[in-house]
């Protein structure tokens, strides 16, 4: 099984920033992808984009890398921000078998084993909504995560408390999607 790890952003564009500590996007979800890379090394590669080009040719460049290696399946993670009380954990999904399947998976895995609100599994079709062409632009299902607002001073601290436990579910729930898509059902 191969998952793929896409950190969300870049060195130069580091996304959003979490409201306790100034940490990035960036920065909090590539220690994050260490961690679940940690779970099956073997298993696991990280892929960043670069900040040398424009986006598009950022997506591009990394699910083009993506795809040479052979990913099963592929996940770009970031964290919300918003209003200061917004809270919950959402995924996105391209909406074809394959991505919904792992976005079902990782949305159900993690709101059980953190205590985070459901905001579902949204989708994003082909050339609608922020994020959709990272869940377009590879051949292996991809999904975006969210799993906390890091404008939400109580959802950076419940992050930081179950981080390892959001490694592990990531890692867990990709395995079981990829499997599952490996063996046809999806």
């Amino acid at each position: 099984m191969r998952i793929a790890i896409v950190v969300g952003h870049n060195a130069r564009s580091q996304g959003a920033v979490r409201v306790t500590d100034g940490v990035s996007e960036f920065e909090w979800n590539g220690d994050l992808a260490e961690m679940v890379k940690e779970c099956s090394p073997e298993h696991v590669r990280i892929f960043h984009r670069r900040a040398d080009a424009g986006y598009t040719a950022q997506i591009n460049r990394v699910y083009g890398e993506v795809d040479a290696w052979g990913a099963d399946v592929s996940l770009e993670l970031h964290f919300n921000a918003a209003r200061k009380r917004a809270k919950g954990c959402e995924t996105l999904s391209s909406g074809t078998s394959g991505s919904l399947l792992l976005a079902r998976e990782l949305q159900s895995a993690t709101v059980a084993d953190l205590p985070v609100r459901d905001r579902g599994v949204k989708l994003r079709p082909r050339g609608e909504g922020r994020g959709w062409r990272s869940l377009w632009a590879g051949k292996a299902p991809a999904v975006i995560t969210e799993p906390y607002f890091g404008s939400n001073a109580g959802e950076c601290a419940m992050a930081d408390d179950f981080k390892e436990v959001l490694a592990e579910t990531t890692f867990q729930a990709a395995w079981r999607a990829a499997e599952a898509i490996r063996n046809g059902r999806a």
